[in-house]
């Protein structure tokens, strides 16, 4: 500014920099003449601001550009003077916000000009609105219905001088942009419309004539009734009302109203008042409307002010709007003197600076006779006004009388006019005034009537306008009131209101930076390209621009502090070290050689001119801009440097990372070598142990058996002795064949180099005795099943030969023993124990597989050296020798240190045998007398109990008196008490400690035998199922229960309690600490009682020894309590396939596995593989599984009866109502071999017999069911007679399939079923009839395989209901008609199987193999999706036949991979990564010190009694957690579990924060359950997803409460006592939730938080372990992603705290859905990703979306918005809307949320029609667009159409003519139905007989692609920008742009491609899409609900144009 010429945009620029640097705000004020150009500057200030701040915001920029439309068009008229005058003051405060960008505009709006609507002078014109309407209606007809309207020359108001002319086109033009405006604006149409009436009204009322009455009153002309029944339409006011309003006035005298006749002139002025009135309200309710829209809210703290006002008038008549408008230039001269001159040479004066005054026009004496009270213009009006007569000629000659003497007033131009003129001497020149019409403008009469009527119109707009009223008015009337109320002062006049509003805008401005711009008016002429000096030359005198040059010139414009000077110019010389004073300043102007005439030094500032502050601004430019080049080259260096020394860091980070990752993974390869050995090793070693044991066992057995033999006669034994003789000989033959061998081969292997593979005879190994080493040595299973192993085999090797060795040394003992039995007897039978006798030969040595030094000694001698006897010492010696001999012949001599390695396995295997002797002696415990006493366990493992004192706790009044408290030998005794302080055994849970006592009171009560029977099964399954529930609660019941057992007084309470416990022991066992105990208990009793009492205790003995895999599930049945009651178990019934049934006892402890055996073993049945026993029920038949108790499956029955209304106590041999056990074959061998059992093969003939006939699983013809009907009446009638009995064939469908049996009549199959019985049944017994039916039902493709009927929810050419099925194969896809196979796959095959826990939904994924059957559809499909009620039993199935699968179905994520093991190491370097991460908050000052517990006095002073110190001293001494792990005051227990309320926040926090987290920390322990009291416990069991949702909203909106709450849950979940605790649980619950929405901001306590969750990871075992991996995989799916914004829903917090994904139905548009599972942080592209993998999309779909619907809208998700955050919100909304509604719950609402999966994107390449899926989902989109109305077609293609989709329906035509009512609703608009052509249709859909529904549907899809814009998206939009369009459009977007078409037709209006589109802004009801070039735009407004879809799709339409065009270039 100042170098190049004048303009507003640099001012406008000036002023928006200083906001921006200085934060200061600035006011622009725009003054000049009437017509100089004011409202054009303030367009250009506020277009120029809204264009350097565009890049932040656009839509309120254009709001604040098209208000001023609205205001020019309602405030601005046609003067003489100007053709747009302004006549109203505006000023526009445009605020910023932070970014600088704008935020929103205030307009305060001055005095507008009523008298202009009545009345205009001649060559003047009405407000501009008023023509913009008529010539709209005169050019749009329906514009002229709706308002009523009429031509110009019709309305008065619009004709006072009769030489207006008016151009329609130009109107026409500009009510379009005003209906822009509108839009823009956001004013709904209805409104429009309304304001529009509003002024139509207006209008009509001028033209209403009065008829004079006598002089005394007025009545309405016959024309004027006409106008009346218009003005009734327009104002919804009724007619006599109306009447009564312009006829009649009413006074209110006291409450009294009179109505009192108006004259013809009152009637005519009242008319003008209405107009004026309805007028200003419109007026004022715009500009309100408008603030309202523009409004900043929060951030108009900065802002630019614009000051438009009415400029200086001097018209040939001039009234009190002029005085008004010139009074208000009066005001704004004055600030602009004092701000410019006066201020100035104030400032001057102050610094004593020497200056030449400047004479400037001070117009203060003109303002003081305006607006000085007490005596002034206004004042005297005002006085005025509030006389009851007050006129205007008093008003005048008042002031004629007060100001006659006053130089600035003139009485008038001459006396002629006294009477009616008055002058004022203004600074722009002297104006003269009439005074007609002063009072009753200033007084502005409120037609109160006429709103009051308008309070009732039927318009909603109306009767908002009538209670209107301006903010700014009423707060003035209420600041301003100070007479009392009921007064007619109290009104404030218009002056008054005006005067006000100046003085509040001089108070405004007068804190802001203010800018002026001053307008010239060339001419007053209005003429172009001429300009008037002299006109000119007054502008520049009066306006004062002479003067401001003046003083500019002459003066010092340039004021600096000397603070200020020194800091910016001391760089412009060498001496930097200057003080602030006036030396240093006065030394920096003569060293830059100044003139001192161009500058002065005052008190504090400097003062300089133009021609010395440019220089020094020049020069200093120069060197700040060499130093910032300087800076710039360091700094770039630094950060170059900078930028270099990171990633040299970064690269030598990753190298050390990545060697250490190496090293790492090199040292576990090594370290999993090692462990791989070992285990081999293990194996060896336990292998030696079995081969010891098998010879031990083989020895003891043998001498026996010589035993037995000696004892027998002389004669057996000599010939004993003589086989034995002979059978040594053959096995040392054997010996000498097996070493020639071993030599061979090994001489061979050492020839062939190592290649020799040898096996081993497995028929001689069957039969050699073992042991069972799956019992002995369990953890071997795995060795054992590894592949084979050199080193292995060797030892094999070797222990094969040891076998060997081990005969031989055997049989020579057995030869020297004979011997001596011979020649002594006796002796023989005390010393020599018996010899075997070998029955085979021993097996073939092996082959060795390596070539190495034969060194193949046996592992071991002998294992009977530790069992001999002292005399056994000669026979060993003998035993050696002789075993020496016979390895010198076969084995080569052993190295030296071969003797100490056998020292080491002999060792070794003693050492084993010793320690499974130790187990089988602790096995015994049952049958030893060792004794342990409960007292020791009470004193170790019970709580203390308070002694209780007549029900309450005996409480002390003195502190340091001891607590009368138990002890714990009566705490094991009987106690009469109902009551127990609280738990027996240490818990903690506190939940389960409240339940403990009240499990003592139900039980206390059920053993006085309180209850009736009912009530006391209730109170039975009450305390088992909780103990079933609760496994802390188990051992409290086990020593409840003993305790009140011991001593117990009452016989018969004894016996009910022993009930109880043996219910309880078969419920669940005892834990292994309470186990040895319970059993000594037991012992105990066993040995006391007798009767019934011991045969209790008995059952509790024999039943602790049966421990199950499992507890029980459900509490007993009555059935079972009824059974136990006599000690008895419930005998149940078995039912089979051919009707037979069989009873069994089953035990309460047998699982279906065991009652299988049980069947098994009552039917003879082999083997019972495969066979499992099913639960058979009213609504479906489910397998019960191996494990499962059938004590539950009975107890569930009950349960179900018990629910429901006939619901009967049940005996023993009852039956639960339809519910059944059915024994059946379910698993089927992939070989078809019949079973050679005879029981299986007929149990599996009835079965086959059930599927054919009553199933018809198989696709069996006619002739083929009559043989297998013959064979079946074969089995069932025996041998047929030669005079069959009919009778015995009349049930024909128990031996044909209903689908044959059906074709004909009973009586025509009974012959051929008796002939078939002859034919094919007859001669055969049973069994081969049987085997015959099974044989022949063997040869179909479907036996085996288990069938569900299902429903697949996709798009294949097959029906979707069709039938599952499962065999030991794979699934089969199965037709229902004919049972053929669709298609089929293998196990494995299958990637995955989800199976859905909300609905009936299975899902199946497949691995796609390169594999190519007749269906290539199904072969390119991953993924099918299957609906049906058995989806349980079809996953159970599935493991069965293929248990890889199982972690699938299960839902078991931990089992996904084989987790890798854990070492101590391990746990030990995670364990130090957490202290490392610890100690790096406190390093942080992340986390605050705990604070100490009290000061040093209050802990010195208390004395410490010896219990508590020994207290402390125990708890410092078992403290495991804190050796070495304090750190700077932070000892363990800061970051362990604590169950306590905290008194202060983890972290620094505000005092308010820090409250909000110490509730919320109280929250998360009631959600633990660690509640004070029950009720709290059971309100956060109800409401834990409530809870949780609270903790999560309290604390998402702040990351400093977020990372708080981190901090918290990682302390509770650190270190519990009891990791599977349910406290312990629900806090792990609570931080996987958090860890799946959000995680911390802080970086560290990210850090933390992962260490700590791997830290707990490496737990396999504990259910914590699971879930912090569950939380680990939360947090690196969430890690990442976008924030949410919603507190998660019920839904997703209930599937995380279950550790299981989310789920929702999404559906499609052909009405179908699916349910699909996704994570908490999967986005909207994550789950389309699965969705096109689960329909059977191809991976290069693209173009698809996922939209939220309600009701008709819909709105397509972002790529990277998150599902989970939609359902919440959902949710949010459905919570608020029963809130506002009260609408209960269960009430069905109007519009549901849900979420639509359908193509969005119709790009070319995104459309692949070869997909058949893509086309099915294609072609229901067009059906529902066709419906929803959004393809324009004609009645033809309507007919073609509906044609279509009958063929596609119900196929060909037939010969009548079908009603195509529904066929055309499924593919028409509603509209379109009714008036069908059925005939026509019926024509067109004969033509098309035999086309197939495929091609159907290509012809269907063809006839829609005809038009062009077929792809396209359509929307129903509204536009208002012009006239010669509908006001209803069609706006289509497609790939190549925008379409505007005509509604419901092929009509284009306008197209715009996207390179023309500049920019599109959405609204909440518009959009706004800018078009054309930067240089000339066009802008587009339409109103639509869709406005952000729209643009969306825009948006991503333009994305991939522009990609396209890349991609071409």
């Amino acid at each position: 500014m100042g170098s190049l010429d004048p303009h507003v945009f640099a001012l406008a620029e000036a002023a928006y920099r200083n906001i921006v640097e200085d934060k200061i705000n600035q006011s622009c004020l725009i003054s000049g003449e009437s017509g100089a150009g004011k409202t054009e500057s303030t367009k250009l200030v506020l277009q120029y601001l809204c264009a350097i701040t565009s890049n932040v915001s656009s839509w309120i920029q254009q709001q604040i550009l098209e208000a001023n439309t609205i205001l020019e068009a309602f405030g601005n008229a046609k003067t003489i003077r100007n053709d747009n005058s302004s006549r109203f003051g505006k000023f526009m405060q445009v605020c910023f916000d932070e970014q600088n960008g704008i935020k929103g505009c205030v307009i305060q709006d001055y005095l507008l000009e009523q008298s202009r609507i009545t009345f205009q002078s001649q060559g003047e014109r009405n407000y501009h609105v008023m023509y913009q309407l008529v010539a709209q209606g005169q050019i749009n007809k329906e514009t002229a219905e709706t308002f009523y309207l009429k031509p110009p020359e019709m309305y008065k108001y619009l004709n006072a001088t009769n030489d207006i002319t008016v151009d329609l086109n130009f109107e026409s033009n500009k009510f379009n942009e005003l209906t822009m405006a509108f839009t823009v604006l956001q004013i709904p149409q209805s409104v429009i419309d309304c304001i529009f009436k509003v002024l139509s009204s207006i209008l009509w009322l001028g033209n209403i004539e009065f008829i004079d009455i006598d002089g005394e009153g007025c009545n309405l002309s016959t024309s004027d009734f006409e106008i009346i029944k218009t003005l009734s339409i327009l104002l919804g006011i009724k007619k006599d009302e109306l009447t009564t309003v312009l006829l009649l006035r009413q006074i209110n005298v006291r409450g009294n109203i009179t109505e009192i006749p108006l004259k013809i002139h009152e009637a005519r002025e009242n008319r003008h008042a209405m107009a004026k009135a309805l007028y200003s309200k419109t007026f004022t309710w715009l500009v309100n409307k408008i603030n309202s829209c523009t409004n900043p809210g929060r951030d108009g703290s900065q802002f630019l002010g614009v000051l438009d006002i009415f400029g200086f008038e001097n018209f040939c008549r001039n009234s009190f709007e002029q005085l008004c408008i010139n009074y208000a230039n009066e005001k704004l001269h004055k600030f602009f003197n004092h701000y410019v001159f006066s201020l100035e040479q104030s400032i001057y004066k102050q610094e004593e600076i020497k200056y030449t005054h400047v004479e400037f026009t001070d117009n203060s004496l003109c303002l003081e006779l305006i607006e000085k009270p007490p005596r002034c213009i206004f004042k005297l009006l005002t006085e005025q006004c509030h006389m009851p007569k007050g006129s205007d000629s008093a008003y005048l000659n008042n002031m004629h009388a007060e100001f006659e003497f006053n130089p600035i007033y003139i009485k008038g131009v001459d006396r002629r006019h006294w009477e009616t003129e008055f002058g004022i001497r203004h600074y722009a020149g002297k104006v003269i005034y009439t005074i007609d019409g002063f009072v009753d403008k200033n007084r502005d009469v409120q037609q109160d009537v006429l709103f009051d009527h308008m309070s009732r119109s039927e318009n909603a707009f109306l009767r908002d306008l009538s209670k209107f009223q301006d903010q700014a008015w009423s707060n003035l009337i209420q600041n301003s009131s100070t007479n009392p109320r009921g007064t007619s002062k109290t009104k404030l006049t218009v002056s008054d209101h005006f005067r006000q509003q100046l003085q509040s805008l001089i108070d405004v401005l007068q804190n802001t930076n203010p800018w002026y711009v001053r307008c010239i008016k060339p001419n007053s002429l209005k003429h172009a390209d001429h300009y008037n000096d002299e006109f000119v030359l007054d502008q520049l005198r009066y306006l004062g621009i002479l003067d401001i040059i003046r003083i500019r010139r002459e003066g010092f414009p340039v004021h600096i502090t000397f603070e200020d000077f020194l800091l910016k110019y001391k760089c412009l010389i060498q001496n930097k070290s200057l003080t602030s004073n006036q030396k240093g300043i006065t030394t920096i102007l003569e060293e830059l050689k100044v003139p001192e005439t161009e500058w002065q030094i005052g008190i504090t500032k400097i003062f300089l001119r133009s021609i010395a502050y440019d220089p020094l601004e020049d020069i200093r430019k120069k060197i700040v801009c060499a130093n910032s080049i300087i800076i710039q080259k360091h700094w770039r260096r630094y950060s170059k440097q900078k930028k270099y020394m990171r990633i040299r860091t970064a690269i030598l980070t990753i190298q050390h990372a990545y060697r250490g990752w190496k090293l790492r993974i090199h040292f576990l390869r090594v370290r999993r070598s090692v462990i791989i050995i070992q285990s081999r090793l293990r194996g060896v070693f336990a292998r030696e142990v079995a081969a010891a044991l098998r010879e031990m066992r083989r020895v003891d057995e043998e001498m026996k058996k010589r035993e037995k033999i000696l004892v027998e006669s002389p004669k057996a034994d000599y010939t004993a002795i003589e086989d034995c003789e002979r059978i040594v000989q053959e096995e040392i033959k054997v010996l000498a064949h097996m070493a020639e061998h071993l030599n061979t081969n090994m001489t061979r292997s050492i020839e062939e180099d190592n290649s020799v593979n040898t096996t081993t005879d497995e028929k001689n190994l069957q039969n050699v005795d073992t042991v069972d080493l799956d019992n002995l040595f369990a953890f071997l299973s795995e060795a054992t099943t590894s592949p084979p192993n050199q080193l292995i085999e060797e030892i094999n090797d070797k222990m094969t030969n040891l076998v060997s060795d081990l005969d031989n040394e055997i049989e020579i003992c057995m030869q020297k023993e004979s011997s001596i039995v011979v020649n002594d007897q006796e002796n023989v039978k005390t010393k020599v124990p018996s010899i075997p006798e070998p029955s085979v030969s021993p097996p073939p040595p092996p082959v060795e597989t390596e070539t190495k030094k034969p060194s193949a000694e046996p592992i071991y001698e002998s294992l009977t050296h530790n069992i001999k006897s002292p005399c056994d010492k000669e026979v060993d010696a003998e035993m050696t020798d002789l075993q020496a001999n016979v390895r010198k012949e076969i084995e080569p001599p052993l190295p030296s240190l071969q003797s100490e390695r056998e020292q080491r396995r002999k060792f070794r295997v003693e050492k084993k045998l010793q320690e499974m002797h130790q187990v089988e002696v602790q096995k015994e415990v049952f049958n030893n007398d060792s004794y342990y006493n409960i007292l020791d366990f009470a004193e170790n493992f019970f709580n203390t109990h308070e002694r209780l004192l007549d029900g309450t706790l005996m409480l002390t009044l003195a502190r340091k008196k001891a607590v009368n408290t138990v002890p714990k030998n009566e705490m094991i005794i009987f106690t009469r008490t109902e009551k127990i302080p609280t738990s027996h055994i240490h818990m903690y849970d506190p939940e389960n400690i409240v339940l403990s006592c009240n499990i003592f009171r139900e039980l206390w009560k059920y053993m006085r035998g309180e209850y009736n029977a009912e009530r006391e099964l209730q109170s039975i399954q009450y305390i088992i199922g909780h103990g079933i529930e609760r496994e802390e609660l188990r051992d409290e019941i086990f020593v409840q229960c003993m305790r009140q057992t011991t001593n117990n007084p009452n016989v018969e309470w004894t016996d009910r309690i022993w009930l109880l416990m043996c219910l309880v022991i078969v419920a669940f066992q005892p834990s292994k600490l309470l186990f040895r105990y319970y059993v000594s208990f037991l012992k105990k009793n066993l040995e006391t009682f007798d009767g019934k009492l011991r045969q209790y205790a008995q059952w509790c003995f024999d039943n602790c020894k049966c421990i199950k895999v499992s507890t029980r599930l459900q509490p007993p049945s009555s059935v079972e309590v009824a059974a136990m009651r006599r000690l008895g178990t419930i005998v149940c019934r078995f039912f089979f396939l051919d009707s037979r049934t069989k009873a069994i006892d089953v035990h309460p402890t047998d699982t279906a596995s065991d009652a299988v055996q049980k069947l098994a073993d009552k039917l003879n049945l082999s083997s019972t593989e495969g066979w499992a026993i099913f639960q058979s029920r009213t609504d479906a038949e489910e397998h019960i599984k191996s494990f499962e108790y059938l004590y539950d499956v009975i107890s569930a029955w009950e349960c179900k009866q018990t629910n429901s209304s006939n619901y009967k106590r049940l005996s023993n041999s009852s039956t639960y109502g339809e519910n059944r056990f059915v024994f059946k074959k379910r698993l089927f061998k992939p070989t078809r071999e019949l079973s050679q059992d005879p029981v299986e093969v007929s149990m599996l003939y009835a079965q086959a017999v059930y599927s054919v006939v009553k199933c018809d699983a198989f696709p069996v013809s006619e002739k083929v069911a009559l043989q297998l009907a013959g064979l079946q009446a074969q089995v069932a009638l025996g041998d047929p007679s030669n005079q069959p009995k009919p009778e015995y064939y009349c049930d024909v469908n128990s031996f044909l399939p209903s689908r044959i049996s059906k074709t004909r009549e009973q009586q025509f199959w009974i012959p051929i079923l008796a002939q078939a019985h002859r034919q094919y049944g007859s001669s055969r017994n049973e069994l081969t009839a049987k085997v015959l039916y099974l044989s022949c039902v063997m040869q179909y493709p479907l036996y085996g395989t288990t069938m569900y009927n299902v429903i697949y929810k996709g798009y294949w050419n097959y029906v979707n209901n069709i039938i599952l099925g499962i065999n030991c194969d794979g699934i089969l896809f199965i037709q229902p008609e004919d049972k053929l196979i669709i298609y089929q796959f293998k196990f494995t095959e299958i990637e995955s199987i989800m199976i859905d826990p909300s609905d009936c939904f299975i899902t199946i994924s497949l691995y796609r193999m390169s594999k190519i059957t007749k269906d290539a559809v199904l072969d390119s499909q991953k993924c099918f999706v299957f609906e049906t009620l058995q989806k349980n039993e079809i996953g159970s199935l599935i493991i069965s036949y293929y248990p890889s699968l199982s972690n699938w179905i299960l839902n078991n994520f931990d089992c996904q991979k084989k987790a890798k093991g854990v070492t101590n190491e391990d746990r030990s370097r995670l364990y130090q990564n957490v202290i490392i991460c610890r100690r790096q908050l406190i390093d942080a000052n992340v986390v605050r010190k705990p604070q100490e517990s009290g000061g040093f006095l209050r802990n010195t002073l208390r004395r410490l009694s010896k219990h508590r110190i020994d207290k402390l001293r125990n708890e410092q001494r078992t403290n495991p957690q804190d050796h070495g792990e304090s750190y700077k005051g932070f000892s363990h227990s800061f970051w362990a579990f604590s169950k306590q309320q905290i008194s202060y926040c983890l972290s620094f926090l505000p005092d308010q924060e820090e409250a909000i987290m110490v509730q919320v920390f109280d929250i998360i322990l009631q959600f633990s359950g660690l509640g004070i009291s029950g009720e709290t416990i059971k309100r956060a069991e109800d409401e834990h997803v409530r809870i949780a949702q609270t903790i999560l909203d309290k604390c998402m909106r702040k990351d400093t409460l977020l990372n708080e709450l981190y901090l918290q849950l990682i302390k509770q979940t650190t270190d519990h006592p009891d990791a599977n605790s349910r406290v312990n649980l629900r806090h792990w619950a609570l931080l996987s939730v958090a860890c799946s929405v959000i995680l911390p901001s802080t970086k560290s306590i990210r850090k933390y938080l992962m260490a700590h969750l791997k830290r707990c990871s490496s737990d396999f075992l504990s259910e914590e372990g699971k879930y912090a991996r569950f939380a680990e995989k939360c947090f690196l799916r969430t890690q990442g992603t976008r924030r949410r914004q919603w507190t998660p829903s019920c839904e997703e917090i209930l599937c995380t705290t279950n550790r299981r994904p989310c789920y929702s139905r999404i559906y499609f548009m052909d009405g179908q859905y699916y349910s699909f599972e996704f994570q908490p942080s999967s986005t909207a592209n994550e789950v389309i990703e699965i969705i096109k993998k689960t329909i059977g999309l191809q991976d290069n779909s693209r173009g698809y979306a996922l939209y939220e619907v309600l009701g008709n809208t819909e709105r397509s998700l972002l790529a990277e918005e998150k599902v989970c955050d939609v359902m919440a919100k959902w949710e949010k909304y459905r919570t608020a809307s029963q809130r506002e509604t009260q609408v209960p719950t269960n009430h069905t609402k109007p519009y549901q949320h849900m979420f639509l999966f359908k193509k969005h994107l119709f790009c070319d390449n995104f459309i692949n029609m070869d997909d058949t899926i893509e086309k099915e989902l294609l072609y229901h989109q067009v059906l529902h667009n066709l419906r929803s109305e959004r393809y324009p077609i004609t009645e033809m293609e309507a007919i073609m159409l509906t044609a279509l989709q009958g063929q596609l329906e119900i196929g060909d035509s037939g010969e009548t003519v079908s009603d195509y009512g529904a066929v055309a609703s499924h593919c028409l608009p509603p509209r379109f139905v009714p008036n069908i052509p059925h005939g026509a249709v019926a024509m067109h859909h004969q033509s098309l007989r035999g086309m197939l529904p495929a091609d159907a549907k290509k012809s269907f899809l063809n006839l829609i692609q005809s038009w062009p814009l077929h792809r396209a998206t359509i929307f129903d939009v509204m536009q208002t920008f012009t006239s010669n369009w509908p006001r209803i459009l069609w706006l289509a977007v497609d790939q190549t742009g925008i379409h505007l078409l005509e509604h419901r037709s092929r009509n284009i209006l306008c197209s715009h491609e996207y390179q023309s589109i500049i920019s599109f802004l959405p609204n909440m009801n518009s959009l706004m899409i800018f078009t054309g070039t930067e240089r000339k735009q066009s802008k587009v407004i339409l109103s639509t609900s869709q406005a952000f879809q729209i643009a969306t799709l825009i948006r991503e339409y333009s994305d991939i144009a522009k990609g396209n065009k890349k991609e071409n270039e």
